[in-house]
């Protein structure tokens, strides 16, 4: 290697020192933290000794690790090493099963979220890996650098970290902890100084032909994001230099259209049924209604003193808004009277909101928050005959989106602040705060929530994928130890082996086959000859049709047995505890092939051989095995609305249940498995809630301790309007309501 590109190397690995040194501390303190986290939550027994052993090995393993990265990089400078960093890639990933004494369900999953966690780094980081990986072929003569030989990789820097933590006695969620916040601290940051490394590769002139880089066009985004701070940030600063007083508020540029007639003989109808409902005193607010007509321009005066003063008193939602504009108004136990379509759109807002707090598909706490926003309505429906007849309304677009967002908070949702409640809490006080006659500011509003939604949305997606992944690793796991019994019963069906065999290949050799089923993408022959050592095993203990078939066992005997220790320690399995298998292997195979055919009756029968009858019921294949058996797991399911309920629920649909300490949650479903019945839950922040098998969850419909919420299917709005109309006397639909 030149001394250009031996510099190259050591300015880059300077970078990456440098950014791993900052990063460990980072990581090191917050996942101390999440073990004291665990201790005050007793979500963790061993905590306090885990917290003892990472204070301990962080005054090390930092350095330790680093030396292991930086060691691996210094393989750029031995000429004689064209393969770059495969010699320690290999020996990592020749170590990633090895403590997996026959297969351990713990270490499987672990080893599959650690692969989870590299997969969505390499995601992430894809443009700049490849051209980090193009100009390390290029320096190193290598013809072709795999992603998991990537010296700069995650795969590399992740799976170093993990061998040093399995010289430390951590426990396995201490472990886990750690891998995650490795995970979420190191590796997503990754890409900067990653950026910085490329471009000490591009300054030295390390330029191999790259694909052209897709731009993204994110100057919109941008702008967006851009323009919502500074309008936070003024809203902020109003607020805290502007106390709300007692002034007029300049109504000269509201324009009071009238309401399209069609459109408003719905809405009359609508007052009426309302009215006829809450009884004539309601109409008057028990006042006396007299003098000349209330201007509209007043009554939206009013209206917005009533808001500002509900925004920094609070707002209580069950008092009528009709008392509380009659009150401001009055003299003397009198009040003026209100224009018809004023007094018609003060009832129709009421019963709006009335059917809102009674959306059964919305959190109480959620339902709460937006009948704060009655008032505003209110002004809106006045100031702006759309909203009643557009879709599209900005105001109708806010309500909408408030309750898509809302739709998975619960009360404990609430009381650990999420930042989606916040944020929805932070828009309605600037509702109050900030409508004055301007319905404009609900798209201004609408169009923060929705750059704000999409960053949350990513995150929630990204932390919802992974629940999903380590929940099908488990069944895939369960289905892949499936798939290894079948193979096994299939090969040893109608056949009478020695119980010592089938005690082996159940117990020992069965691990084998499902660790070479689980790599089979990767390594597809390994699987054929797992399933070749059994059909030779059996073949080698079932007495031989003549003696040229004995002699075509015995040869290949010496194959077989070093086949099947191969086997074993691929799965780190105990040499002391095959030692008795081997043993009886041989007395038999000795009893069996020795002699010639007819002369085994001049022989001993080895001791203490057992034979067994293998007949499996079996299917033709594996999946017809699996579907049986789901059916049949169905219909032993009680044949009731609950059942049918289970059955039906879809991904996406929420559920509202009753927690351990009697608090009330929600969770979606994320994930419904075709093979086991299982249902995975996530709640509003995409982690894991819960999982459960249909026939519980319809048992817990059938004992009232959940119940079906289902999706958002129509807008907010839209279910309010069609709630107005069922309660109508009249089931016709009238003409302009959208």
């Amino acid at each position: 290697m030149s001394v250009e590109k031996q510099r190259v190397i050591n300015a880059s690995a300077n970078l990456l020192k440098s950014y791993l040194q900052k990063m460990l501390v980072i990581h090191l303190e917050k996942s101390e933290q999440q073990l004291f986290d665990a201790i005050d939550s007793k979500k963790m027994d061993a905590a306090t000794g885990d917290i003892k052993v990472l204070q301990k090995a962080s005054l090390y393993i930092p350095s330790l690790y680093i030396d292991s990265v930086i060691k691996n990089l210094s393989s750029f400078s031995a000429s004689s090493n064209p393969t770059v960093g495969e010699a320690f890639a290999s020996s990592v990933e020749t170590e990633d099963w090895s403590g997996l004494q026959l297969l351990g369900t713990d270490e499987i999953e672990g080893q599959l979220l650690i692969d989870g966690y590299i997969a969505n780094c390499e995601s992430e980081l894809a443009d700049v890996l490849y051209a980090l990986a193009r100009r390390i072929e290029f320096v190193s003569g290598t013809d072709e650098l795999k992603a998991s030989k990537n010296p700069f990789g995650p795969a590399i820097l992740l799976k170093t970290y993990v061998e040093l933590l399995k010289g430390e006695s951590f426990s396995k969620q201490a472990h886990n902890i750690l891998c995650e916040s490795f995970s979420q601290e190191v590796l997503t940051n990754l890409g900067d100084v990653l950026g910085e490394i490329n471009e000490v590769f591009v300054q030295a002139g390390i330029l191999p032909t790259l694909p052209k880089p897709k731009i993204k066009n994110t100057n919109a985004a941008v702008k967006r994001a851009a323009q919502s701070f500074a309008n936070e940030k003024v809203a902020h600063t109003n607020h805290e230099q502007a106390p709300v007083t007692e002034q007029p508020i300049t109504t000269a540029k509201v324009s009071m259209a009238e309401i399209d007639p069609a459109l408003y003989t719905g809405l009359v109808e609508m007052a009426q049924v309302y009215r006829s409902q809450q009884g004539d005193s309601m109409v008057s607010d028990g006042l006396t209604v007299s003098g000349q007509q209330l201007p509209t321009t007043e009554l939206v005066d009013t209206l917005t003193h009533l808001q500002k003063e509900g925004a920094v008193e609070g707002i209580d939602i069950a008092e009528s808004v009709r008392l509380k504009i009659g009150e401001r108004i009055q003299v003397d136990g009198q009040r003026q009277p209100y224009a018809e379509q004023d007094d018609t759109l003060i009832d129709v807002v009421a019963m709006f909101f009335d059917v809102i707090l009674q959306d059964r598909q919305l959190p109480d706490t959620v339902r709460a928050m937006i009948a704060q926003l009655q008032i505003p309505i209110l002004k809106v429906a006045m100031i702006d005959k759309e909203f009643f007849a557009k879709k599209s309304h900005p105001a109708r677009k806010f309500l909408n989106a408030m309750s898509q967002a809302g739709l998975g908070v619960s009360e404990k949702n609430r009381q650990i602040r999420s930042a989606v409640f916040e944020k929805m809490e932070e828009l309605v006080e600037r509702v109050l705060m900030e409508f004055g006659n301007d319905v404009e500011i609900f798209a201004e509003l609408n169009e923060e929530f929705d750059v704000f939604m999409e960053q949350q949305q990513r995150q929630i997606d990204v932390i919802e994928e992974r629940s999903r992944k380590v929940t099908k690793s488990t069944e895939q796991l369960e289905l892949t130890k499936r798939q290894a019994a079948y193979e096994i019963a299939l090969r040893l069906n109608g056949k009478s082996v020695p119980e010592f065999i089938q005690l082996f290949l159940d117990d020992a050799w069965k691990d084998v086959l499902v660790l070479a089923l689980l790599r089979r993408e990767r390594e597809p022959q390994e699987t054929q000859k797992c399933i070749e050592v059994i059909d030779r095993l059996v073949v080698s203990v079932v007495e031989p049709a003549d003696d040229a078939a004995r002699e075509l066992i015995i040869e290949g005997l010496a194959r077989l047995l070093k086949d099947i220790k191969v086997g074993l320690e691929n799965i780190s399995y105990d040499f002391h505890q095959s030692v008795p298998f081997f043993k009886e292997l041989e007395s038999w195979h000795k009893q069996l092939l020795v002699m010639r055919v007819g002369e085994q009756d001049n022989i001993p029968v080895a001791e203490k051989v057992v034979m067994v009858e293998v007949n499996e019921d079996l299917c033709d294949n594996l999946e017809e095995d699996l579907l049986q058996e789901l059916e049949s797991k169905k219909a032993q399911m009680p044949n009731d609305k609950f059942s049918k309920l289970a059955s039906k629920i879809d991904v996406g649909d929420w559920v509202e249940y009753t927690g351990e300490d009697g608090g009330v949650l929600r969770a979606k479903l994320s994930w419904k498995s075709s093979v086991t019945m299982q249902c995975l839950f996530v709640n509003d922040c995409g982690v894991k809630a819960m999982d459960i098998s249909l026939d519980d969850l319809a048992e817990a419909f059938r004992q009232k301790r959940m119940t079906i919420i289902g999706q958002e299917r129509a807008p907010l709005v839209d279910r309010v309007l069609a709630g107005m109309k069922s309660l109508m006397t009249s089931k016709s639909a009238e003409p302009g309501l959208a």
